[in-house]
């Protein structure tokens, strides 16, 4: 016991702890910035990272215990860096390593840490990877269908929010539910959700979301047990007499003396622009959330 607290011993125990606990987030970065191949599963390119993390954080130390201290270093830096300006939070990191836990010691044949785990940070990721708001072909997409409906009467009574509900009940009216392929969680880019006007919950949230943030909105996407939605942005907790009264103008038939459902977040005002719902604010599909994916403006 006495020969383990020499500082030679301390120092190897220090090293050997660096190469251990920098396999995980070196993982996290290579799967950020280096991007599935073809259609593999997120969670195989996961697991290829971590694995080629692992042979990486070997070979350092084989080679100079200097340099995996200052790889150490040069990773927390970048994790702080991106913390700071892309939303790839070290509380995201910590709740997926938790969620991957789970998903190896319980029951990895149904659970998978990429679905309905709080905090999901890699499917975050994806969601974010997908949003296409600065396209040019979905910018015009956009502002030809938040024109198609409701004419300038309604705009100047209303503002901009009547431009969100003209893409809702342009994109809502038209999509056709379509699965997944078989055995694969696929987000389609709005650039080809635009067109087809077809795809599960999860392509409709992204092409609804990036259709309301290319026209100046903002937007968010929720996650819930088995679902995922966007929720717009269309003012301040006071307003919301003033938006319930538009939607129900807008959307009469629709509302038919329905309630208007939102959620209220540092006092700004967030309607469900979910598909399952006939009129923006319709009933959510499920209440409870998961996680709330943002965007920066």
């Amino acid at each position: 016991m006495t020969q383990f607290f020499r500082p030679a011993e301390l120092l190897n125990f220090a090293i050997r702890f660096i190469q251990i606990i920098i396999v995980f987030p070196m993982a996290v970065l290579f799967s950020f910035y280096i991007p599935p191949y073809s259609s593999m599963d997120y969670e195989l390119h996961f697991l290829l990272c971590l694995m080629f993390a692992a042979a990486i954080s070997v070979i350092v130390t084989k080679i100079s215990r200097k340099l995996i201290v200052l790889m150490f270093i040069g990773i927390l830096s970048i994790l702080a860096f991106n913390s700071t300006f892309k939303d790839q939070t070290l509380d995201g990191i910590y709740a997926d390593y938790n969620a991957m836990l789970v998903n190896m010691t319980s029951n990895p044949h149904k659970v998978s840490y990429f679905k309905p785990v709080r905090g999901t940070y890699f499917q975050d990721q994806r969601v974010k990877s997908a949003m296409q708001p600065t396209h040019p072909k979905v910018r015009a997409f956009a502002v030809e269908n938040s024109t198609r409906y409701f004419h300038d009467e309604y705009y100047r009574k209303f503002g901009k929010a009547t431009r969100y509900f003209s893409l809702f009940k342009h994109i809502r009216m038209n999509w056709k539910y379509v699965n997944d392929p078989l055995g694969m969680d696929y987000y389609s880019p709005p650039t080809e959700s635009m067109g087809l006007l077809a795809g599960d919950c999860d392509d409709y949230a992204i092409l609804m979301a990036s259709s309301v943030m290319a026209i100046g909105g903002e937007a968010r996407i929720v996650i819930s047990p088995s679902h995922m939605y966007t929720e717009v942005k269309v003012g301040t907790i006071e307003d919301i007499d003033k938006v319930s009264f538009a939607i129900r103008t807008l959307f009469p038939d629709e509302v038919n003396g329905g309630k208007i459902h939102f959620h209220e977040t540092g006092g700004e005002l967030w309607v469900n622009f979910d598909y399952t719902g006939s009129y923006p604010g319709g009933p959510f599909l499920e209440p409870e959330l998961y996680s709330v994916i943002t965007f920066k403006k």
